[in-house]
Protein backbone atom coordinates (compact mmCIF):
# COMPACT_ATOMS: atom_id res chain seq x y z
CA UNK A 1 0.00 0.00 0.00
CA UNK A 2 1.26 3.47 -0.83
CA UNK A 3 2.12 5.87 1.93
CA UNK A 4 0.67 9.36 1.93
CA UNK A 5 1.86 12.63 3.40
CA UNK A 6 -1.62 14.09 3.53
CA UNK A 7 -3.75 11.47 5.30
CA UNK A 8 -6.11 10.16 2.62
CA UNK A 9 -8.80 8.16 4.42
CA UNK A 10 -10.39 5.34 2.43
CA UNK A 11 -13.17 5.07 5.04
CA UNK A 12 -13.98 8.76 4.55
CA UNK A 13 -14.01 8.26 0.79
CA UNK A 14 -16.37 5.28 1.13
CA UNK A 15 -18.66 7.24 3.46
CA UNK A 16 -18.80 10.22 1.08
CA UNK A 17 -19.50 7.90 -1.84
CA UNK A 18 -22.29 6.14 0.05
CA UNK A 19 -23.80 9.46 1.17
CA UNK A 20 -24.37 10.55 -2.42
CA UNK A 21 -24.83 7.10 -3.94
CA UNK A 22 -22.05 7.61 -6.47
CA UNK A 23 -21.13 4.58 -8.55
CA UNK A 24 -17.58 3.49 -9.26
CA UNK A 25 -18.01 4.19 -13.01
CA UNK A 26 -19.30 7.71 -12.27
CA UNK A 27 -16.39 8.45 -9.93
CA UNK A 28 -13.91 7.03 -12.45
CA UNK A 29 -15.26 9.23 -15.26
CA UNK A 30 -15.31 12.35 -13.08
CA UNK A 31 -11.84 11.74 -11.65
CA UNK A 32 -10.41 10.68 -15.03
CA UNK A 33 -9.03 7.42 -13.64
CA UNK A 34 -9.86 3.77 -14.22
CA UNK A 35 -12.60 1.96 -12.35
CA UNK A 36 -9.90 -0.32 -10.95
CA UNK A 37 -8.07 2.71 -9.52
CA UNK A 38 -11.28 3.90 -7.83
CA UNK A 39 -11.79 0.42 -6.37
CA UNK A 40 -8.24 0.44 -5.04
CA UNK A 41 -8.77 3.89 -3.47
CA UNK A 42 -12.00 2.67 -1.85
CA UNK A 43 -10.23 -0.41 -0.50
CA UNK A 44 -7.28 1.59 0.80
CA UNK A 45 -4.86 -0.34 -1.39
CA UNK A 46 -3.79 2.79 -3.29
CA UNK A 47 -3.51 6.45 -2.37
CA UNK A 48 -4.55 9.04 -4.97
CA UNK A 49 -2.12 11.69 -6.18
CA UNK A 50 -3.11 15.19 -5.01
CA UNK A 51 -4.58 16.16 -8.40
CA UNK A 52 -6.70 13.01 -8.40
CA UNK A 53 -7.75 13.63 -4.79
CA UNK A 54 -9.38 16.90 -5.88
CA UNK A 55 -11.28 15.12 -8.68
CA UNK A 56 -12.39 12.29 -6.38
CA UNK A 57 -13.72 14.87 -3.93
CA UNK A 58 -15.64 16.59 -6.74
CA UNK A 59 -17.09 13.24 -7.81
CA UNK A 60 -18.59 12.65 -4.37
CA UNK A 61 -19.46 16.30 -3.66
CA UNK A 62 -17.06 17.09 -0.82
CA UNK A 63 -13.90 19.13 -0.28
CA UNK A 64 -10.57 17.28 -0.66
CA UNK A 65 -9.86 17.83 3.06
CA UNK A 66 -13.05 15.90 3.87
CA UNK A 67 -11.45 12.77 2.40
CA UNK A 68 -8.42 13.05 4.67
CA UNK A 69 -7.62 12.48 8.31
CA UNK A 70 -5.06 15.01 9.45
CA UNK A 71 -4.07 15.59 13.06
CA UNK A 72 -2.35 18.94 12.47
CA UNK A 73 -3.07 20.51 9.11
CA UNK A 74 -0.10 22.38 7.63
CA UNK A 75 0.64 24.46 4.56
CA UNK A 76 1.63 21.22 2.78
CA UNK A 77 -1.89 19.90 3.31
CA UNK A 78 -3.46 23.09 1.96
CA UNK A 79 -1.29 22.86 -1.15
CA UNK A 80 -2.27 19.23 -1.70
CA UNK A 81 -5.96 20.01 -1.18
CA UNK A 82 -5.78 22.50 -4.06
CA UNK A 83 -4.50 19.73 -6.35
CA UNK A 84 -1.51 21.85 -7.31
CA UNK A 85 2.13 20.86 -7.36
CA UNK A 86 4.65 22.87 -5.36
CA UNK A 87 5.78 24.60 -8.54
CA UNK A 88 2.20 25.50 -9.45
CA UNK A 89 1.49 26.76 -5.93
CA UNK A 90 4.65 28.85 -6.00
CA UNK A 91 3.56 30.42 -9.29
CA UNK A 92 0.09 31.12 -7.85
CA UNK A 93 1.74 32.96 -4.98
CA UNK A 94 4.24 34.80 -7.20
CA UNK A 95 7.34 33.00 -5.90
CA UNK A 96 9.77 30.38 -7.12
CA UNK A 97 9.25 26.72 -6.31
CA UNK A 98 12.30 26.81 -4.03
CA UNK A 99 10.94 29.80 -2.11
CA UNK A 100 7.54 28.16 -1.83
CA UNK A 101 9.13 24.90 -0.65
CA UNK A 102 10.91 26.82 2.12
CA UNK A 103 7.61 28.43 3.15
CA UNK A 104 5.82 25.08 3.09
CA UNK A 105 8.53 23.31 5.10
CA UNK A 106 9.25 25.97 7.73
CA UNK A 107 6.26 28.30 7.80
CA UNK A 108 8.67 31.23 7.49
CA UNK A 109 6.94 33.78 5.29
CA UNK A 110 9.99 35.70 4.15
CA UNK A 111 9.79 38.90 2.19
CA UNK A 112 8.02 37.39 -0.83
CA UNK A 113 5.06 36.37 1.28
CA UNK A 114 4.18 39.74 2.70
CA UNK A 115 1.47 42.28 2.21
CA UNK A 116 0.22 43.13 -1.25
CA UNK A 117 -1.44 46.28 -2.52
CA UNK A 118 -4.89 45.80 -4.02
CA UNK A 119 -5.74 48.63 -6.39
CA UNK A 120 -9.32 47.34 -6.56
CA UNK A 121 -9.73 47.69 -2.78
CA UNK A 122 -7.40 50.69 -2.50
CA UNK A 123 -5.51 49.22 0.43
CA UNK A 124 -2.72 46.88 1.47
CA UNK A 125 -3.79 43.30 2.14
CA UNK A 126 -2.02 41.14 4.70
CA UNK A 127 -0.55 37.82 3.51
CA UNK A 128 -3.40 35.79 5.00
CA UNK A 129 -5.98 37.97 3.24
CA UNK A 130 -4.67 37.65 -0.29
CA UNK A 131 -3.01 34.22 -0.10
CA UNK A 132 -6.02 32.45 1.44
CA UNK A 133 -7.82 32.55 -1.91
CA UNK A 134 -4.82 30.92 -3.62
CA UNK A 135 -5.04 28.06 -1.09
CA UNK A 136 -8.85 27.95 -1.44
CA UNK A 137 -9.30 28.52 2.29
CA UNK A 138 -10.01 31.22 4.83
CA UNK A 139 -7.44 33.65 6.27
CA UNK A 140 -7.93 32.14 9.75
CA UNK A 141 -7.34 28.60 8.52
CA UNK A 142 -4.27 29.73 6.57
CA UNK A 143 -2.86 31.44 9.69
CA UNK A 144 -3.53 28.33 11.81
CA UNK A 145 -1.83 26.10 9.24
CA UNK A 146 1.17 28.45 9.14
CA UNK A 147 1.40 28.14 12.93
CA UNK A 148 1.17 24.34 12.69
CA UNK A 149 3.87 24.32 10.01
CA UNK A 150 6.20 26.46 12.14
CA UNK A 151 5.53 24.36 15.25
CA UNK A 152 6.20 21.13 13.34
CA UNK A 153 9.42 22.52 11.89
CA UNK A 154 10.62 23.68 15.31
CA UNK A 155 9.76 20.33 16.90
CA UNK A 156 11.68 18.49 14.17
CA UNK A 157 14.71 20.76 14.64
CA UNK A 158 14.66 20.12 18.39
CA UNK A 159 14.30 16.36 17.81
CA UNK A 160 17.30 16.38 15.45
CA UNK A 161 19.36 18.46 17.89
CA UNK A 162 18.51 16.03 20.69
CA UNK A 163 19.47 13.09 18.46
CA UNK A 164 22.81 14.70 17.59
CA UNK A 165 23.48 15.34 21.28
CA UNK A 166 22.67 11.74 22.18
CA UNK A 167 24.70 10.27 19.32
CA UNK A 168 27.81 12.36 20.02
CA UNK A 169 28.55 13.35 23.63
CA UNK A 170 31.08 15.97 22.49
CA UNK A 171 28.57 17.63 20.13
CA UNK A 172 27.31 20.29 22.54
CA UNK A 173 30.85 21.12 23.66
CA UNK A 174 31.89 21.67 20.02
CA UNK A 175 28.85 23.87 19.41
CA UNK A 176 29.61 25.91 22.53
CA UNK A 177 33.19 26.31 21.31
CA UNK A 178 31.93 27.62 17.97
CA UNK A 179 29.57 30.04 19.74
CA UNK A 180 32.49 31.38 21.85
CA UNK A 181 34.64 31.72 18.72
CA UNK A 182 31.83 33.60 16.94
CA UNK A 183 31.41 35.98 19.85
CA UNK A 184 35.16 36.61 20.01
CA UNK A 185 35.30 37.38 16.29
CA UNK A 186 32.27 39.65 16.54
CA UNK A 187 33.70 41.58 19.50
CA UNK A 188 37.00 42.34 17.79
Amino acid sequence: MSQTPYGFGPARFRAARNAVGATVPHIARTAQVSERAVSLYLAGARIPRPGVLVLLAQAVGVNPADLCTVERETLRHLQIFTGRSRAQMGRQLGMSEATYRELENTGALGRLAGSWYSPREGRWLAWEEWAAAKFATTPDRLAADEDNTRAGYQAERERRWQQLSEDDPAFEARVEGLVRLGRALRDR
